[in-house]
């Protein structure tokens, strides 16, 4: 009886997979493999989602849930399409030009065309040759070899344009490149896994340097596959099992080996450790994208902590149950291109998130099968995980509604108590579980007290509860307590314990800020799963690139990243942050004018220095009496509040209502002298109305109005000659 589909892990291999050793894999991972010809429900939910097209929308990685993996990262395309990879590179070589010295300098045309045009001679001609390439293409379509400025002056697409590698290394006189596999499993935090094996394309011309005679002749020029394999003179492998590696494509193993004996081994070694390195590199000029694109696309379905329960035999099934949740839910194969030149120096072509996974010959099917099966092994995808998902997020449904009901009991509780006594100590709320608390508090004590206090783990959760919602201030106490008393008895110390042990203190310390406690057991599982990978980040062991160094790189990417977001999300007028200690301006404002001095009445935007979010410590006894007085209405500084006086109103503007014991106030005084004057005023203006009214009653204001008008004026007269019409005709 078979088995129903619930219990497999589906791959769901559609229109969008397009190779068969891709379901070859899947199959022998024992896997379900659902067709197009299913229904969309049974697609909707498979376990695993393989596609090998291009899709510039989101929508498919919407749907996708926390129990489901795809096989790409939304943002990836940044290093992916060829402008972009140039921009990231050159921001990063502008602070590391030693180290990012593997890309050679690119030019992107149409936008760069007037610098690009300062290498060319007034004629047009160059004496270097370039390779020009679409951003977009790929196979080889559209590249093409130029020494004249007349050929790029009208293009139809934007491209790049870099300086063609005139030494590099040959093989039987040929030219090749390498395809280096390399499996992305996660970007927060990053782990990069690389393939110690990958393919060699080899021309299938003999080089020569690039003239007038032979720069269109593409075989002999351009290393990719899909143009080498039209020529007649293209040579398969002879052997149908294993690689012969006689032909035009063979193994990186091979050239390994082929190198000690030409070379020797330490050369050899050394130039895989370069490669290492350079795809960690491109990798890391991405890397603030690459994760704020995953939580913009991610975030919003990712299951919250649940409440945790004192028992340490809960608080660990909760924490196993929600772990398999948070693990990443894309991984990446990417195809990174790289040649060699006669120095041993490894140079980045370009990288392919979209692969070939053909296997037209023994050697494809050799290398590409163990890539892409302990890829698809490593994801550590369960059958069981969706229902554990759908479990667990019924149970934070039921949480978020009970805290919703307690929260209307308390607020119903609140109003009961209107008048609280403030002499006393306030009267203690009920303490109860807090469903959302910091985790990173929480696991910061932890870790302080399980090196310097373990006694007080049991207290951790009563401490939790006390200062909710100030936890981040209490672990910065339990930090400045505890590290303070270390930094005292270390100091006693002698100065030679400290120069011996200065190297490997150094190293723990980049190793617990690359790995942390919670992801070994995760890298120890996939290093075990991964037998023909090699772990390059976090690295494993020491390169040509220190550990120290990437975190470095990783600083300063994040930064310049977190400068162009500010850019472009802060409103103008809004002050923006600057580097530290610069001195202040003419305005009053530490930073720099954003348009310049030149702007007139008052539109002048300022970078103002970005301060430290400050931590507020929780109230204490004394200000929580001192709100009490201020909500009741009475000052801080009067401490003598009864409840004969809270039944009555202000004692100083209802003055009705003051006793005589409280007639001594000098503000009633005040008052009072202030309506006497009022009253004196009112009486006197009364008075004089009276008095005016009695004269107009005996004629005297008749009399007065009477002479007024008797008066006799002279009011001389003026004779006023009339004027002529201007429009009338003069008379002769």
């Amino acid at each position: 009886m078979a088995k129903p589909i619930s219990n497999y892990v589906t791959f769901l291999a559609g229109e969008e997979c397009l190779y068969s050793v891709i379901k070859r894999s899947a199959h022998s991972l024992g896997w379900k493999v659902v067709g197009e010809e299913e229904s969309d429900r049974v697609k909707r939910d498979c376990h695993v989602i393989w596609v090998d097209k291009s899709f510039a929308n989101d929508k498919r990685f919407v749907s996708i849930q926390p129990w489901q993996r795809i096989n790409h990262f939304p943002g990836m395309t940044n290093i992916c399409r060829k402008v972009r990879l140039a921009q990231s590179l050159e921001l990063m070589k502008k602070k590391f030009p030693r180290e990012y010295s593997f890309f050679p300098t690119t030019y992107v045309l149409p936008l760069h065309l007037s610098s690009f045009r300062s290498l060319f001679q007034n004629d047009g001609q160059s004496m270097n040759t370039f390779i020009i390439k679409p951003d977009g293409s790929a196979q080889g379509k559209g590249i093409f070899l130029t020494k004249r400025i007349h050929d790029v002056e009208n293009l139809s697409t934007i491209c790049v344009a870099q300086q063609y590698i005139r030494n590099p290394l040959l093989i039987e006189k040929k030219k090749f490149d390498l395809r280096i596999y390399v499996l992305v499993t996660s970007c927060c935090p990053l782990r990069i896994y690389l393939f110690r094996d990958g393919l060699v394309r080899m021309c299938t011309e003999e080089y020569k340097h690039p003239n007038d005679k032979n720069i269109r002749q593409k075989c002999m020029h351009l290393t990719n596959y899909s143009i080498n394999k039209r020529s007649d003179k293209y040579q398969r492998d002879e052997k149908e099992t294993l690689p012969s590696n006689t032909g035009n494509k063979r193994t990186i193993s091979w050239l390994l080996d082929w190198l000690k004996k030409e070379r020797g081994e330490l050369a050899a070694n050394e130039l895989w450790d370069k490669i290492a390195d350079i795809c960690v590199m491109t990798i890391l000029s991405i890397l603030p994208t690459l994760r704020r694109e995953y939580d913009s696309v991610f975030g919003k379905t990712r299951l919250q902590p649940q409440e945790q329960q004192p028992t340490n035999t809960s608080s660990s099934g909760s924490r196993d149950s929600n772990s398999s949740f948070e693990k990443s839910r894309c991984f990446e194969l990417l195809g990174v291109d790289i040649m060699i030149d006669t120095k041993l120096n490894p140079i980045l072509i370009e990288v392919n998130h979209l692969p070939s996974w053909a296997t037209d010959s023994p050697i494809d099917e050799f290398i590409k099968s163990r890539v892409i099966v302990q890829a698809l092994s490593v994801i550590n995808v369960k059958s069981h995980e969706k229902r554990a998902y759908e479990r667990a997020r019924r149970k934070q449904s039921r949480l978020r509604l009970r805290k919703r009901r307690q929260s209307v009991d308390d607020l119903d509780q609140h109003d009961n108590d209107k008048f609280p006594s403030v002499q006393n100590e306030p009267p203690a709320t009920t303490k109860r579980q807090p469903v959302f608390v910091s985790n990173s508090a929480e696991r910061k004590i932890r870790s302080i007290y399980e090196k310097y206090a373990p006694e007080k783990l049991p207290h951790v959760k009563d401490l939790l509860i006390k200062y909710r919602g100030y936890e981040e201030w209490l672990a910065m106490k339990v930090e400045e307590k505890y590290t303070q008393v270390n930094d005292d008895s270390s100091g006693s110390s002698s100065c030679s314990d400290e120069e011996s042990e200065s190297t490997t203190t150094e190293e723990d310390d980049d190793d617990d800020d690359l790995i942390e406690e919670s992801e070994r057991a995760v890298l120890l599982e996939e290093d075990r799963i991964l037998e023909d990978y090699d772990r390059i980040y976090p690295p494993k062991e020491k390169g040509c690139i220190s550990r120290s160094r990437y975190k470095e790189m990783e600083r300063y990417v994040t930064e310049k990243d977190e400068e162009r977001q500010r850019r472009l999300t802060c409103p103008l007028h809004e002050m923006r942050s600057n580097n530290n200690g610069q001195a202040e301006n003419e305005f009053g404002v530490r930073g720099n004018l954003n348009r310049g001095d030149g702007w007139i009445g008052g539109n002048v935007h300022v970078r103002q220095n970005k301060q430290e979010t400050k931590v507020f410590a929780p109230p204490t006894k004394q200000q929580i009496e001192f709100a009490s007085r201020l909500y009741l209405g009475f000052s801080v500084e009067d401490t003598e509040v009864t409840t004969r006086s809270v039944k009555r109103k202000s004692r100083l503007l209802h003055h009705n209502l003051i006793d005589e014991e409280d007639m001594d106030n000098p503000f009633y005084r005040l008052i009072d002298r202030v309506r006497q004057a009022k009253e004196t005023s009112k009486q006197t203006r009364g008075r004089a109305e009276r008095r005016l009214s009695c004269r107009s009653g005996k004629g005297a204001a008749s009399s007065l109005r009477h002479q007024n008008l008797d008066l006799e004026l002279e009011v001389p007269t003026v004779k006023i000659k009339p004027q002529r019409n201007a429009f009338l005709p003069k008379r002769i």
